[in-house]
């Protein structure tokens, strides 16, 4: 890319002469060129031969016009109307393309035999560590054991670059025996009516909504019965083949993981001195003197605000 700044003077403009300015592109320092009227000797062909002077341009203070040299699309490399990749697009492209896998595999022999597939893999069962889902037991004899499968998702950009790489572990619900392994799976969804309804209000006492997005949300829910699972394809203890997992938490793909998850969740705000709707049971407000707070959840999402940004804050 070539450019060139060029400086025109507006300040040189007097009453009497009107003297008028010049721009020149050269290869020297910046100059400003005065161009005086009316001044100059003649030629044969009555041309006025206007004389210039070059002053140099010393003082940075006075006020200036960037100029920026015009280029033909001819010379131009590639398409113009697609503007240029800035540093960071094509160091945030490099990333995508270097530490993630560009195949979706569909079984888990493909995925083990990437690296990167394993490492998500990993971070997926960790998830499970950290929120303390399953412990390993010995594998019982008269009680139902669930399968467990694993789903392999590629998250694109905008642009169709893929950004991540995302691997689920999710249960065989469909094995589940009701009665043994469940008891109820119902859980309240939010109706558009009612997304509807809270942005009106928030329209009406003037604030802000803010959406939150609950990370591995279902593996918050406490379960009520025993249920076990197989150990996951490709990370089965070496020690313990036969053993299975006894679930704590609610497992995606279970029955009734959505309920699990819904009651925590409940339990969680009502102990926060909010107030469920009567109504609308995914709707829970908060009063604190003038002050109004209002949640909104839709499984693992949440979109709430506040007339008090604290409060707000505070949710974060």
């Amino acid at each position: 890319m070539e450019s060139s700044n060029v400086v025109i003077d507006d300040t040189r403009l007097k009453s009497n002469n009107h003297e008028e300015e010049d721009v020149l592109e050269d290869d020297s320092p910046l100059e400003r060129v005065v161009v005086t009227p009316n001044v100059g000797t003649s030629n044969e062909n009555d041309e006025v031969t206007q004389p210039s002077t070059r002053v140099p341009l010393l003082d940075s203070n006075e006020p200036a016009s960037w100029v920026r040299r015009l280029h033909n699309k001819e010379d131009v490399i590639g398409d113009v109307n697609k503007g240029v990749r800035t540093r960071h697009q094509i160091a945030n492209l490099i990333s995508f393309t270097c530490y993630t896998s560009q195949i979706e595999p569909k079984k888990v022999d493909e995925a083990l035999n990437d690296e990167f597939w394993v490492l998500t893999m990993q971070e997926e069962l960790n998830q499970f560590e950290r929120n303390e889902v399953w412990t390993l037991v010995p594998r019982p004899k008269t009680t139902n054991v669930i399968g467990t499968k694993w789903i392999f998702r590629n998250k694109s950009d905008e642009n169709g670059n893929i950004v991540r790489n995302k691997a689920r572990l999710v249960a065989q619900g469909y094995s589940q025996i009701e009665g043994i392994d469940f008891e109820e799976t119902f859980a309240p969804v939010a109706h558009l009516e009612s997304i509807r309804l809270l942005l009106s209000i928030s329209c009406v006492h003037k604030f802000k909504l803010h959406r939150m997005d609950i990370k591995s949300a279902f593996l918050n829910g406490f379960l009520q019965e025993e249920v076990f699972v197989e150990q996951p394809k490709g990370f089965v203890d070496t020690h313990h083949p036969n053993h299975v997992y006894r679930l704590k938490k609610a497992l995606y793909g279970l029955k009734q993981a959505p309920r699990a998850w819904y009651e925590c969740l409940t339990q969680f705000l009502v102990d926060n001195n909010y107030t469920r709707g009567s109504v609308d049971k995914t709707l829970f407000i908060k009063r604190d003197n003038d002050e109004l707070f209002i949640a909104q959840i839709y499984v693992d999402d949440i979109v709430f605000g506040s007339t008090n940004n604290t409060m707000v804050h505070e949710t974060n």
